[in-house]
């Protein structure tokens, strides 16, 4: 009895705008997606300005209030990026390189295209 062992796939997502914490919870039975949990915090006016969280404790207690609303089990989640905080470049790099390497390759060449300094961004 295979299917009694089988997990749902399931993804917690969280979208952090100016005015609210968003969470929804989403899992997939056969090729259909099913709501399991949502929920929305509300945030103060000053909390996100210009797409920069200004007040990190703010965010951080919408977050635990929407967790907590949406009864999720869920421990892991997706939380976007807005596309004007992002930067991207593709390395070309030998497959025979080891991770380490590869480590050390992305910081060098990061080094060169990142306008800051590498201890401020992820």
């Amino acid at each position: 009895m295979i299917w009694f062992n089988r997990k749902p796939t399931s993804v917690l997502g969280i979208d952090i705008s100016t005015a609210a914490v968003k969470l929804l919870e989403l899992s997939k039975e056969g090729s259909r997606y099913k709501v399991e949990s949502y929920a929305v915090a509300p945030l103060p006016q000053d909390a996100v300005v210009d797409k920069n969280i200004i007040h990190i404790e703010v965010i951080a207690e919408a977050l635990k209030r929407a967790v907590k609303q949406s009864d999720t089990k869920l421990k892991n989640a997706c939380v976007a990026v807005a596309g004007s905080s992002v930067m991207s470049k593709i390395i070309t790099m030998p497959a025979s390189l080891t991770d380490d390497d590869m480590a050390e390759q992305i910081l060098v060449e990061a080094d060169q295209y990142v306008p800051y300094s590498l201890d401020e961004v992820n």
